[in-house]
């Protein structure tokens, strides 16, 4: 009787930890986990707008780790009125990126620059072609046929990533307590800069408040950009291969 009592007890103990285990790994990011928030406060700009959106900020462990998410998000930029929306986008690596065309005439988007080098090419309205970015890396972002129009999209290898709203602000979820390396991306600052802004970060169990990260546009001069042959624009806009069928 003893010995059914004991393995009755022993038996117990396994599912209760089994349980346990369970609802720690169904946690995922989650346990453990807190947020970690900031506002961005741009200085030295040339523009008269006060919008801080659109600068990156990111968190990986300073052990040398890539975290992952498990489950990246399909991200959209739209191209209306040329003009590709959002202008800054930061995904996970390995996430896709759709590229519709919402516009009444033709559209090229490319990339040739450092981070992930594609070409679309030419095609029609109500259309949408998609981008693998599968290694981290800035990419920027044009349309061969309108000059004028740009976006960025920022690459990470850490799910712990968040983009700046109008007033600066920014939150990153469930952030696990470990020491994390702060980077800064903002398409107006120098290099210089924004390493400047790098530091260590220790999160705990509590909310982190990070305060006013203060960015310097200082130096940034807007620069033309070449078409996708390397070559600058010229007129190719009014062919008829471009126009509306």
């Amino acid at each position: 009787m003893r010995w059914m009592i004991a393995l009755m007890m022993g038996l117990a103990v396994v599912v209760w930890n089994r349980a346990e285990l369970s609802v720690s790994s169904s946690a995922g990011f989650g346990t453990g986990a807190t947020i970690v928030k900031g506002r961005i406060e741009l200085a030295n700009s040339r523009l008269k707008s006060r919008d801080a959106s659109g600068v990156v900020v990111w968190l990986k462990p300073t052990d040398g780790s890539s975290p992952r998410s498990g489950s990246k998000q399909r991200k959209v930029i739209n191209q209306r009125d040329k003009r590709f929306l959002p202008h800054i986008v930061a995904i996970e690596a390995g996430s896709e990126v759709d590229f519709p065309n919402d516009d009444p005439f033709f559209h090229n988007v490319f990339s040739i620059y450092n981070g992930k080098r594609f070409d679309l090419g030419l095609y029609a309205s109500g259309e949408t072609r998609p981008v693998n970015f599968n290694r981290p890396g800035i990419s920027y972002i044009f349309c061969n046929i309108h000059p004028k129009m740009s976006a960025v999209v920022v690459t990470l290898d850490t799910p712990y990533f968040a983009v700046s709203d109008k007033a600066g602000g920014f939150t990153i979820n469930n952030v696990p307590a470990d020491e994390y390396q702060l980077t800064v991306w903002h398409e107006r600052a120098k290099p210089e800069t924004l390493s400047a802004l790098s530091r260590s970060v220790q999160v705990g169990t509590s909310e982190l408040d990070l305060g006013i990260i203060k960015v310097s546009e200082e130096g940034y001069v807007p620069r033309p950009h070449p078409n996708k042959h390397g070559q600058e624009y010229d007129s190719q806009s009014n062919k008829p291969g471009y126009r509306k069928p």
